[in-house]
């Protein structure tokens, strides 16, 4: 699994929580990492507005890759998605206390200058590294 050390690092080079999480279960799933770097890329920092945190919003594409439904009707396929969208979301409330970027932070990204006093603050070099493990545990648990 990669290593807190290997986030921040991949934090510097300008990838986003969600793409680390997305990445790591690419090759699982069928796709690239390039693929699943751009598929996930506009979800970092809650969408850029502290909203869903990233390492969530990376998840739950995972779980939509391998148990999303596509057929009209598939109430079967898109309970089974729900259910692992809930014990997702679940695990990381109880661990975390919410998925929500801004609560995780303590940063609101939507707001001028937050995410630059996040970055010189080292916030999310500190923090953002768990949340991504904790999502990446939590799949492994889940998928």
């Amino acid at each position: 699994m990669i290593t807190n050390d290997q986030i921040e690092q991949k934090f510097r080079q300008c990838i986003h929580c969600s793409q680390v999480v997305l990445t790591e279960w690419a090759e699982e799933l069928g796709y690239s990492r390039e693929e699943a770097a751009r598929m996930s890329a506009p979800f970092g920092g809650g969408m850029f507005r502290g909203d869903t945190c990233g390492a969530v919003a990376g998840a739950m594409m995972a779980i939509g890759m391998r148990y999303g439904h596509c057929q009209p009707n598939d109430t079967e396929g898109n309970a089974a998605m729900m259910a692992k969208v809930k014990q997702f979301q679940e695990a990381f409330i109880a661990k975390h206390g919410s998925v929500i970027c801004r609560d995780l932070t303590g940063y609101d990204f939507s707001q001028p200058g937050e995410l630059e006093k996040a970055m010189g603050s080292g916030a999310l070099f500190r923090e953002c590294p768990k949340y991504v493990q904790s999502a990446l545990e939590i799949l492994d648990d889940i998928m």
